[in-house]
C-alpha cells in the first residue's frame, strides 16, 4: 500500500490525512439528495395534518350538532306540554344518532387509513434517508469519537459502530469475513501465562505459556481512543481470558482473576506486545469489513430521521468542513478555489480542487438550505468562518 500525504498549498499537513476535496464532493451530494427526501416528508407530513385536521373538525361538527338538536327537540316537546309528543321526540334523535354514528364511523376509517398510509410513506422515505447517508457518515465525519463492538461466532463476524461529534450520533450495524475470528487472525501469536502441574512421580505446579492463537474472539471493543476489551475462549469454552485497556496500561484476567495482578504470573506478561494490539485490531477493521448499514442517527438524542432534523445533522457537519475550507483557502493562492496538494511516498505532488462558484452552485439548487451549507461551508460572498470550537483531528 503506497502512502499518501494531504497538505494544503503552503506544505501543511492537513489535519485529516484524507482526500479532503473527495469527500468535500460526496458532502455536496448527499446534501443534494438528502433534503429534497426530508423536505419531501415534511410536506407529506402538513398535508396528512391538515386532512386530518379537516376530519376531526367534521366529527366534532356532528357531535355538536347531535347535542343541540337532542336538547332541542327536548325543549320543544316539553314547551309543548304535551306527552304524546315525546314517543315522536326519541325517535327522530334515535334515528338522527344512527346516521350520526354510520358517518363518524366513516370519517374515523378515512382518518385512520390516512395515519397508517402515512406511516408507511413515511418510512419508506425515511428509509431512504438511511440509505443516502449510509456510504458517507461511516468515514466522511472528522473528529468523531468512534466505538467498535464485535462478536464472533461459527457463523462469522458481525458488530455494531457508534460515532458522535457536537450532539450528532450515528449507528452502524457491521459485517465481517464469514469465518470465526481467532487470536491468529486479529493479532497473530498471543501468549499468556498460567499454572500448570509437571512431573510423573510428582506433580508440581510451575509456570507456563500457553499459546492463545487457536483461541476464539468472543467479543471484542475498541474506540477511537485505541483502548479495547477482548475477550478469548478455547474451544471447548472451559477457558475463557479478558484483556482490557490502552496505552501502556493493560489488565489479563482468566475466568475473573487477574493474571497482572499476580506476582508471579504478571512479571511474564509482555506489555509491548499487548500494547501493538489496538493498532492490528485497526487494521482489521479497515481490511475485513464487507458491509455495513446505517441503523439510526440521533441529534441531541432524538431520532434525526423521524424528527426531520437531518437538515441540523448537515450543518453540524458542514461545521468540521468549514474549518478546512477556511484554512485551504487562506493557505491556497487562489482564493476562489479549495485547494489541497497529495503527496506520494517517492516526493511527487499532484493538486486536486473544486471552485466556491461550483460549490455554491450545487448547493443552491437545493433551496434555502443548501444556502446555508454553503454559508457554514465558507463558500458564499456572504459568509465568514469563525473560529471552530469543533475537533477536525
Amino acid at each position: 500500500m503506497l502512502f499518501m500525504k494531504y497538505i494544503y498549498q503552503d506544505s501543511t499537513e492537513l489535519p485529516v490525512q484524507r482526500d479532503f476535496i473527495e469527500d468535500l464532493k460526496s458532502f455536496i451530494d448527499i446534501t443534494a439528495r438528502v433534503i429534497p427526501l426530508e423536505n419531501s416528508i415534511i410536506e407529506i407530513k402538513c398535508k396528512n395534518k391538515e386532512a386530518l385536521h379537516e376530519l376531526n373538525n367534521r366529527i366534532t361538527g356532528m357531535d355538536i350538532f347531535e347535542e343541540k338538536l337532542s336538547l332541542l327537540v327536548k325543549k320543544l316537546a316539553k314547551d309543548l306540554g304535551t306527552e304524546d309528543l315525546m314517543p315522536c321526540a326519541d325517535a327522530i334523535l334515535i334515528i338522527c344518532r344512527e346516521n350520526f354514528e354510520r358517518n363518524r364511523e366513516i370519517l374515523e376509517m378515512e382518518s385512520r387509513k390516512i395515519e397508517s398510509g402515512a406511516a408507511q410513506e413515511y418510512q419508506k422515505i425515511e428509509t431512504k434517508v438511511l440509505e443516502v447517508l449510509t456510504p458517507f457518515l461511516i468515514s466522511g465525519i472528522y473528529g468523531a469519537e468512534k466505538r467498535f463492538e464485535l462478536f464472533s461466532s461459527i457463523g462469522g463476524v458481525s458488530g455494531e459502530m457508534e460515532g458522535s461529534v457536537s450532539g450528532l450520533q450515528y449507528y452502524y450495524k457491521l459485517w465481517f469475513t464469514e469465518e470465526p475470528l481467532t487470536v491468529e487472525r486479529l493479532i497473530g501469536s498471543l501468549s499468556l501465562p498460567g499454572w500448570t502441574k509437571t512431573g510423573i512421580l510428582r506433580k508440581e505446579e510451575k509456570i507456563k505459556m500457553q499459546d492463545l492463537s487457536e483461541f476464539l474472539v468472543s467479543s471484542l471493543e475498541y474506540d477511537s481512543e485505541k483502548n479495547v476489551r477482548i475477550i478469548l475462549e478455547n474451544k471447548k469454552a472451559n477457558r475463557k481470558f479478558r484483556i482490557e485497556g490502552g496505552g501502556f496500561k493493560y489488565f489479563v484476567y482468566e475466568d475473573e482473576r487477574e493474571i497482572t495482578e499476580d506476582k508471579e504470573l504478571g512479571g511474564y506478561i509482555d506489555i509491548e506486545d499487548l500494547a501493538k494490539i489496538p493498532v492490528k485490531v485497526q487494521n482489521y477493521l479497515r481490511e475485513n469489513l464487507r458491509t455495513y448499514t446505517l441503523s439510526k442517527v440521533l441529534l441531541d438524542e432524538e431520532d434525526a430521521v423521524s424528527t426531520n432534523q437531518i437538515f441540523d445533522c448537515l450543518k453540524v457537519i458542514a461545521e468540521q468542513y468549514g474549518v478546512i475550507v477556511h484554512e485551504c483557502l487562506a493557505r491556497g493562492h487562489n482564493k476562489e478555489e479549495i485547494t489541497i496538494k497529495m503527496e506520494e511516498a517517492d516526493g511527487t505532488r499532484t493538486e486536486k480542487y473544486i471552485s466556491k462558484a461550483e460549490m455554491y452552485t450545487r448547493l443552491s439548487d437545493v433551496g434555502s438550505e443548501g444556502v446555508e451549507i454553503a454559508e457554514i461551508l465558507g463558500v458564499d460572498s456572504r459568509a465568514q468562518i469563525k473560529d471552530s470550537k469543533y475537533l477536525i483531528a
